[in-house]
């Protein structure tokens, strides 16, 4: 066989041995993290595990108006390889969030997935200083 062609028996060979192969599975990359900005906040957050290994979303929540805020509300989801939500979990960043600042969240999840989508839900807005 001339060596020119070797290469592409191998590509032909392992495009046909791919085909054969049936679905692939999505596996979550341990420490996936993302950030985005909503217009009022930014949340930065990476994926974690608690004490007794359940997955976790944690990250922080900056005020990026001048205003106050408080009591933040966060809402983490798992997500299956299609898309789909499947689990939800929500927890409060308690406190008072001057303008411009940020705080730290945890939301935990009973099911960990190969993606998961974060945002606020809600948020009390509080005068500086208070």
């Amino acid at each position: 066989m001339p060596a020119a062609s070797r290469p592409l028996t191998a590509l032909l060979l392992v495009l046909v041995l791919g085909a054969c192969s049936g679905p692939v599975a999505v596996y979550q990359t341990p420490g996936m993290s993302a950030s985005f900005t909503d217009g009022r906040f930014k949340v930065e957050w990476s994926t974690a595990q608690t004490k007794d290994g359940r997955p976790l979303i944690a990250g922080y929540v900056t005020n990026t108006n001048g205003g106050g805020v408080a009591n933040i509300r966060m809402q983490a989801q798992t997500l299956d390889a299609q898309g789909q939500v499947i689990d939800t979990g929500t927890a409060l960043a308690p406190g008072y969030v001057g303008g411009f600042g940020r705080t730290y969240f945890e939301v935990p999840l009973e099911k960990t997935g190969p993606g998961y989508r974060v945002s606020v839900l809600s948020w009390d807005r509080a005068g500086n200083g208070q």
